[in-house]
């Protein structure tokens, strides 16, 4: 009885403290959920005990796990984030810790994003990077041209406004970044997005 207690106090925490981070209002919430404001204020308050249905509904409605709803796990994806490559401390640029940042990106994303709609989106986004990125390869003579059907001037034009098209859709998604990832952890993709910033502060930055 005391542990059934604790969860539901976990998921009345979770629950409110979910709303408050979107910065919504417990009418607003309570609507979207299909619920009274009343109601949802004592499930928020640990008063009333919601059924199933309405944890997976909250699940989807937060774009979080009903294991982290319930407080089973602190992920709120189902990533299991110690699965990350670590940082191997070299310092790096070495075309191996890219492979890795790049498999945690799109390991978080497929964790994060479930709709059908939504992963074609991030697949058609990296697909057409990569493609891009093959393009300037090929320019310097790295990759046969004969793999490609476009000339490099077109397909890099073309591929560039498809980006764009791909990187604007993506504002239709609701920002769900909070992840719950430890961020003291170096990772590979810690270590790559911090490489990053720094080279754009350097080397871009208008004084």
């Amino acid at each position: 009885m005391e542990k059934n207690k604790e969860k539901l106090s976990k998921f009345a925490q979770v629950l409110s403290r979910l709303r408050k981070e979107r910065g919504i209002s417990q009418k607003r919430a309570a609507t979207d959920l299909g619920i009274s404001q009343a109601l949802l204020s004592h499930y928020e308050k640990g008063i009333r005990e919601c059924g199933l249905d309405f944890v997976i509904k909250c699940s989807k409605y937060y774009g979080v796990t009903t294991d982290y709803l319930l407080g089973v796990s602190e992920s709120r994806t189902g990533l299991d984030v110690s699965a990350f490559d670590a940082a191997d401390g070299e310092g790096t640029r070495s075309v191996a810790a890219l492979a890795s940042a790049t498999k945690n990106i799109l390991d978080m994303a497929s964790a994060s994003v479930t709709g059908n709609k939504e992963k074609d989106w991030l697949y058609d986004y990296y697909m057409l990077s990569v493609y891009r990125g093959a393009l300037t390869l090929a320019k310097a003579g790295i990759l046969p041209r004969e793999l490609f059907k476009l000339d490099y001037t077109v397909g890099r034009e073309l591929a560039a406004a498809a980006i764009a098209v791909e990187d604007a859709k993506f504002v239709f998604m609701e920002d769900k970044s909070r992840t719950g990832m430890d961020v003291n952890n170096r990772t590979a993709l810690g270590d790559l997005i911090g490489e990053a910033e720094e080279f754009i502060l350097e080397n871009y930055r208008l004084d």
